[in-house]
């Protein structure tokens, strides 16, 4: 029997076949561009045949995924899909199936990474079973939270990358009038993803550039492009700014883990003095950020991991009834 999970994203979808019974055992494993289909059914049809596996012996199908997630359907955020239980047992005879929040499945894979696959950014004092929270920009931006007693686990998701971007100095208050003239409402999204580095390049330029993406604003940045440099800085600034508010809001002693697709990517702006100083720049409650560890995770499979810790947990826990 195996086990089919999947961290699904607005530009790149990650899925693994595993064994059910040793679920630490994928048999397969492949990315896909999301943009190349025009549904979710596909892409796991697509999925299938490329790994040989067979159908039939698939039994539980576990998905983690961007937006706001409902016991039978979801309608993504960031790319036009939405996905039914109903429309994939119909199609695929597949007896469980899992939906969860993309964040809440990196929450959970957390708990599963190996010292090597993160990168301290603050070390603070760090709590075995208390509050961790998962955050991260890529396509967009998530938040979520989780609380361990042991071997029990559990995540919740938010819409957190959804709340109102607060800027702290005067530029970034000239960059809040420069975006809502663009969007009525500016949330943090609107900056910390690919097409917030991509406003906020366009924003120190001055110039509106339809034909650049994140990872070039990035690369431009590393060649001493100026506007480029000044458009990663900020960005690293606001993320750091958006943690501390976590820190804040959540106080969570078992740390703040920061994935999704553009950390990762960029490790030496993380580690800069523009984001640590960001984050602890909380004012009579510096201490409370001082206090609560901060990693970068490298790994980037962290929100499948998660997926198919939770199809196994549930496996275990309906075994027990």
């Amino acid at each position: 029997m195996n086990i089919i999970a999947a961290d699904v994203g607005g530009t790149k979808t990650r899925i693994v076949v595993a064994n059910a019974n040793t679920p630490d055992e994928v048999l397969y494993e492949a990315r896909y561009s999301s943009g190349d289909f025009d549904s979710f059914e596909p892409l796991l049809h697509t999925f299938i045949e490329d790994s040989g596996c067979d159908s039939s012996q698939l039994t539980v199908l576990s998905l983690a995924l961007p937006g706001v997630v409902n016991g039978a359907e979801a309608k993504l955020t960031n790319l036009p899909w939405t996905i039914s239980k109903n429309v994939l047992q119909d199609e695929f005879g597949v007896e469980q199936i899992h939906f969860m929040n993309d964040f809440q499945a990196s929450a959970l894979g957390i708990a599963h990474l190996k010292p090597d696959d993160m990168v301290c950014l603050n070390r603070g004092v760090h709590k075995n079973d208390a509050t961790r929270v998962a955050v991260g920009a890529g396509t967009g931006l998530g938040v979520s939270w989780m609380l361990s007693d042991g071997a029990n686990a559990r995540a919740w998701s938010t819409e957190g990358g959804h709340v109102d971007f607060a800027p702290v100095d005067e530029q970034q208050i000239e960059l809040l009038k420069f975006l809502i003239k663009r969007h009525g409402h500016v949330s943090y999204e609107r900056l910390l993803s690919g097409d917030g580095l991509v406003a906020l390049y366009e924003f120190c330029s001055g110039n509106d550039c339809a034909e650049i993406d994140a990872a070039r604003v990035h690369a431009e940045a590393e060649a001493d492009n100026e506007a480029a440099r000044s458009a990663m800085e900020l960005f690293v600034r606001i993320y750091g700014a958006f943690v501390g508010n976590m820190a804040l809001l959540f106080k969570p002693q078992g740390g703040i883990y920061i994935t999704g697709g553009i950390a990762a990517k960029i490790i030496s702006w993380m580690k800069s003095d523009d984001f640590i100083s960001s984050y602890l720049n909380k004012g009579r409650m510096r201490a409370l950020a001082e206090q609560t560890p901060v990693n970068l995770v490298i790994n980037e499979r962290v929100g499948v991991i998660g997926a198919i810790s939770e199809a196994v947990k549930r496996q275990v826990d309906n075994n027990e009834y």
